[in-house]
């Protein structure tokens, strides 16, 4: 009985210690995230889940330019964005199959003609985000595009 009750002494003793060592850490983070909390619940929730669209379900490797565009001035137009709508997500097949000189992907001229930084700064004059896929393979799901393996930072 008396070797539990030392165990249990020590482990009292060691879980004070360690609230007390971590203490500011918790803090700090509670502060860090202080100018969000206007956004959450009082249980810590988001006001609206994190709503947008992606290209994948309907267009999946037909995905262009114009239909991100389309999208982006539908979701402004119908109210959508107003009511917590805010992502834009590019999916698969946005890349050309080879990587330019410096091996970065790029998108394909053939659907992206206006290159990504015209179509982000479109999207983001709407008052949205844009998001673009990869994968960490070395392809994407469509197994025809350049996956990111090697290449993340």
């Amino acid at each position: 009985m008396e070797r539990r009750s030392g165990a249990t002494i020590l482990f009292l003793c060691l879980s004070i210690f360690t609230l007390i060592m971590f203490s500011d850490e918790v803090s700090a983070s509670r502060q860090h995230h202080d100018p969000f909390r206007r956004y959450l619940l009082s249980n810590g929730l988001a006001l609206t889940p994190p709503m947008g669209w992606n290209s994948w379900n309907h267009f999946a490797c037909n995905v262009s330019e114009k239909t991100i565009r389309e999208t982006a001035d539908a979701l402004v137009s119908t109210g959508l964005s107003k009511l917590g709508y805010k992502y834009v997500n590019i999916d698969d097949c946005w890349a050309e199959i080879t990587r330019d000189i410096e091996d970065n992907l790029v998108p394909k001229k053939s659907t992206f003609p206006s290159g990504m930084k015209a179509l982000v700064d479109y999207v983001h004059s709407k008052g949205l985000k844009l998001g673009i896929y990869s994968d960490a393979g070395y392809f994407t799901c469509s197994k025809t595009m350049p996956g990111s393996v090697g290449h993340e930072e």
